[in-house]
């Protein structure tokens, strides 16, 4: 059986509808964008777009106030394969459907995205939109879970702008190190210490990982630039890591 849902003709699925989420607004932002730029208009004279989401399994609808019965608003369904004849829409009117979700993007305003964990911050961090304002989790949120979590960030920045670190020993030298550093900073909070506490912590991190091949890594590069790029950093774990290496060339000499 075929349904018409928004502006898609589909059959052999099933919709449930779910709150749109800051990725979902932030694909369908770029799906209407790409659609200004194909026809060369103003995004007011785009009245539909839609987005799907192969990660989630979910497409977020958007639909313009074109006339004056019209339904205007964004909403988001997962969708599942069903057998033909079973195909429905289940649908929520508690769910917040208000376009200004995309109005508000146009003016220069950012999503608030919040997060659970601290490990869920620093993935929207590293992979940072313009689009969204990452929270802190609730229990981060104070003046040395501020100071420590840009420390994290800075770490995680400084890792990823290398190549070194995105391979082999190099990467799980780089897991490794996050997963002591993420720790460290968690104890020290439960105990409301300082980012003073946490830096001297993060020595302590640092001396009990495993680096010699990441040391060896870095010396096989055998290239001056990587050097350059990796020095000087604010990155303790780079810094740690290069000056192994660099112990590891004076012992051959």
């Amino acid at each position: 059986m075929v349904i018409r849902l928004h502006t898609l003709i589909t059959s052999q699925k099933r919709y449930i509808q779910i709150d749109s989420q800051p990725h979902h607004i932030i694909g369908l932002l770029n799906k209407i964008m790409h659609l200004q730029s194909m026809y060369f208009c103003e995004v007011a004279n785009i009245y539909g777009a839609y987005y799907e989401d192969e990660q989630d399994g979910t497409i977020t609808f958007y639909q313009a106030k074109k006339l004056e019965n019209s339904n205007p608003g964004i909403w988001t369904y997962l969708v599942y394969t069903c057998p033909s004849g079973e195909e429905k829409v289940f649908r929520d009117s508690s769910i917040n459907t208000d376009i200004n979700l995309i109005n508000n993007l146009l003016t220069g305003q950012k999503l608030a995205q919040l997060t659970f964990n601290i490990n869920e911050y620093l993935k929207y961090k590293g992979n940072e939109s313009k689009y969204l304002d990452i929270q802190l989790p609730d229990d981060w949120n104070s003046e040395a879970g501020r100071a420590i979590a840009n420390i994290l960030v800075e770490e995680l920045q400084a890792f990823k702008s290398l190549p070194i670190f995105l391979e082999g020993a190099g990467k799980e030298y780089m897991q490794a190190v996050l997963n002591g550093f993420i720790q460290a900073a968690q104890q020290i909070l439960k105990i409301n210490g300082t980012v003073n506490d946490f830096e001297a912590a993060q020595y302590d991190v640092l001396q009990k990982t495993q680096i010699e091949d990441t040391a060896n890594l870095i010396l096989a590069y055998n290239d001056y630039r990587l050097w350059q790029s990796a020095l000087p950093s604010k990155s303790k774990a780079v810094e740690y890591a290069f000056n192994t290496a660099l112990s590891l060339i004076c012992r051959m000499r």
